[in-house]
């Protein structure tokens, strides 16, 4: 992802820094969606595997990239508590 657009995102939510998520954030929402467990925070199974995300450590929100393009639609994040 481009550094100057990392530098700039935020969760819509918490208005806190994003990160790209790392290899242990990756593999916990993997394995959440390998198992038939992930639903989005408005309660939508998600079955599409994640190879990039940004993460929000504070507050354990993911936000999916999809094609290089952040989705940052907090109803579509993960809640990884």
């Amino acid at each position: 992802m481009n550094p100057e657009l990392l530098a700039i995102l935020v969760c819509p939510r918490s208005k806190k820094k994003l990160a790209l998520a790392d290899t242990v954030v990756l593999d916990r929402v993997n394995s959440l969606i390998r198992a038939g467990a992930c639903k989005d925070i408005s309660g939508q199974s998600i079955s599409e595997s994640a190879s990039e995300g940004l993460y929000q450590a504070e507050t354990k929100i993911f936000y999916f990239v999809r094609e290089h393009i952040p989705v940052l639609i907090y109803e579509n994040a993960l809640e990884l508590k």
